[in-house]
């Protein structure tokens, strides 16, 4: 059996399309990234590898080694940034830092700016952060941002820098006693004063337009009495200060009072292009979903779920109860009758 790995280059037999892997996934499943860029989930057993194809028509043998399976989740690894120990011992830290990255183009003007969030202190932090303008708002990202460490949040194009954007950030400390309290702060990107903002950043080592979003994650104090006048100035200068939002509750990260509480896993729900795919293909897709949904779902401690899998013949419903036996983070689930989806869910609770 051939050893199928990320950039393996493998043919569908389905279909005959050529792709590389880009992602190993649960249960004998893979990510592979089709020319035109799509990224499908197949089964193993749906791909073959096109250098086994080679060395068959050659009349050589496969090389024999053993099938690697996906870890559950498998996400996308950011840069690998220099072990901290080994670049530079923090001095001082200039705490949590939001960092522009210029791509220049040939005639040396920037094209687009890679954003990073940088952390050079002693502690974790959870984050979500968003990029928006008056009428827009980008998706937002949310994650772990470890002790000296720095993760890619974004991109901004040149372009962008006159059209008045703000980059919204929300942050908790995370310490041995539980999590701090939630704090914001809205960065106006002023083209003028971004310009100026240069320097060679923490733990990137490249020279970036750089913002100190906190130097600490103590909230503002606020005074115990103050005038009209004195707390209409304070509240006009919101956004260019730190602020309490509210106390962070176990297991909340942010949103995450937006996260849909099911996911309809019909497969018209889950992408337009139906048409052609094979039985096979379809259940890859929608087992993928699952899987991304429910891991996203026990990150953000949200329970109970509902996986709308329909009634039908059951190979989907089968399929995921067969996930769930042995799944991490899941205490119970149930296929009963429910007033909103029939027969046709499956409820999940979650540690």
């Amino acid at each position: 059996m051939s050893l199928y790995a990320i950039g393996t280059k493998v043919r569908l037999k389905h279909t005959g399309d050529e792709g590389i892997i880009s992602e190993l996934l649960q249960g004998d499943m893979a990510t592979v990234e089709l020319p035109d860029g799509d990224e499908i989930p197949v089964f193993l057993e749906d791909i073959i590898s096109i250098e086994d194809e080679r060395r068959a028509l050659s009349n050589k043998p496969p090389v024999k080694a053993k099938l690697v399976k996906g870890k559950s989740p498998v996400e996308k690894k950011p840069p690998s940034w220099p072990d901290p120990d080994q670049q530079y011992t923090i001095l001082k830290s200039l705490g949590l830092q939001l960092c522009f990255e210029p791509h220049l183009r040939p005639d040396g003007v920037p094209d687009t700016y890679t954003i990073y969030l940088v952390n050079d202190t002693a502690s974790d932090v959870l984050f979500t952060c968003q990029l928006q303008r008056r009428n827009f708002k980008g998706s937002p990202t949310h994650g772990k941002l470890n002790s000296v460490t720095a993760q890619e949040v974004g991109t901004l194009s040149f372009d962008d820098l006159n059209e008045g954007y703000s980059v919204q950030l929300e942050c908790w400390q995370v310490t041995t006693a539980g999590n701090g309290p939630r704090l914001g702060k809205n960065i106006k990107l002023k083209p003028k004063q971004f310009f100026k903002n240069k320097r060679t950043a923490p733990i990137l080592n490249r020279e970036v337009h750089h913002y100190i979003v906190f130097a600490n994650f103590k909230p503002p104090a606020t005074k115990k009495t103050e005038d009209l006048k004195s707390y209409t100035d304070r509240h006009i200068e919101l956004n260019d200060t730190w602020q309490p939002l509210q106390q962070f509750y176990q297991n909340e990260v942010t949103e995450f009072a937006d996260f849909s509480r099911d996911i309809d896993l019909h497969i018209e729900h889950l992408t337009s292009k139906v048409h052609g795919r094979s039985n096979a293909e379809i259940l890859a897709i929608q087992m993928a979903a699952f899987h991304k949904y429910l891991d996203r779902a026990i990150e953000l401690g949200i329970s109970p779920v509902f996986l709308i899998h329909g009634v039908g013949k059951g190979r989907l419903k089968n399929r995921i109860a067969d996930a769930l036996r042995s799944y991490s983070g899941v205490r119970s689930f149930k296929n009963e009758y429910h007033h909103k989806y029939g027969w046709g869910a499956t409820e999940v609770v979650l540690d």
